[in-house]
Parts: C-alpha cells; sequence; structure tokens
C-alpha cells in the first residue's frame, strides 16, 4: 500500500489521458450522430424516406391544384357567359337611366313646357324594354349552353344550338 507521490501521479495522468480519450470519442461519435450529410450518405433507409417525402408532398400540391381547377357545369357555364360582368353592366346601367331620369325631371323642370309625367313614362318604359332585352339574351345564351353541355359528342353539327360556336 505504500504509493509513492511520484506513482500516484503517474497514475492520475494515465487516468486523465484515458479519459481525455474517451470524451474525444464521444464528441466525435455524436457529432456523426447529428450530422445529416454524414447520415445521409450512410443511411439508406433515411434516404429512400426522405425521396418518398418529397414525392408525397409533390403529389399533395398536385393534387390540390387540379382540385382547386375543377368546376362544375354551372360554374363553367356562368364563367362562360360572364353573368357576374353582365350583372354589373345591367346595374351600371339601372344607375345611369336613374341619373337620365333625374336629368330629365331637372330639363323639365326647367323648361316647364312638356308634362314630367311624359318622360317619367318613357324612361320606364325604356327601362322595362331593355331590362327584357337583356334577359331574354341571357336566357337565349344560357340554353344554348346547356343544349352545348347536354349533347352527346356523336351528334351532327346541324342539331347544335344556334347560339353555340361551329367548330
Amino acid at each position: 500500500m505504500g504509493q509513492t507521490s511520484a506513482e500516484a501521479k503517474r497514475q492520475v495522468d494515465e487516468t486523465r489521458a484515458h479519459l481525455q480519450q474517451t470524451v474525444e470519442a464521444l464528441e466525435l461519435k455524436t457529432r456523426r450522430g447529428l450530422d445529416v450529410r454524414q447520415q445521409m450518405q450512410e443511411n439508406r433507409a433515411l434516404q429512400g424516406a426522405l425521396g418518398l417525402g418529397v414525392i408525397a408532398l409533390a403529389a399533395a400540391a398536385a393534387l390540390m391544384v387540379m382540385r382547386r381547377r375543377r368546376r362544375t357545369p354551372a360554374e363553367r357555364l356562368a364563367r362562360r357567359l360572364k353573368l357576374d360582368d353582365l350583372r354589373a353592366r345591367v346595374s351600371d346601367f339601372s344607375d345611369d337611366a336613374k341619373a337620365w331620369a333625374a336629368a330629365q325631371r331637372r330639363i323639365v323642370r326647367a323648361d316647364g313646357t312638356t308634362k314630367p309625367a311624359e318622360g317619367e313614362r318613357r324612361e320606364n318604359v325604356l327601362r322595362r324594354l331593355v331590362v327584357s332585352a337583356l334577359e331574354a339574351a341571357l336566357t337565349a345564351a344560357a340554353a344554348g349552353m346547356v343544349r352545348r353541355l347536354i349533347t352527346p359528342p356523336g351528334r351532327s353539327g346541324s342539331d347544335r344550338a344556334v347560339m353555340s360556336k361551329s367548330r
């Protein structure tokens, strides 16, 4: 049991060196385990899983785009007929007609020679005629588009609706 201080110091230095080597080995192992590039180069299963993940994301994005583009026949018909634009134009026309009627009333009041009721009746009749004509045109266009959508592709060109484009 009689160790000298030199032997104890040597033993402590050996233990310290051994522990230092062990710590360095553990650090190296940890760095390799956390290094993504190293793992990708060595681990084939990780490469396959990552590849499948990328393919799955691309497929999901493609399906979302396709689903978003798919429209019902009614939506396609409304888009072809541009019904929203026509509604906006009709409402603009209505506003213009009201402004025109107000201007006519001001002219009649300023002039005083014609009857205001006669000008208002003309404006109402004209407005009803234009609205009726627009409704008839929209109905005819919608009927033609519906007939075109419903008609089987094997029918001849002479059976097509009057409003459809000839191809």
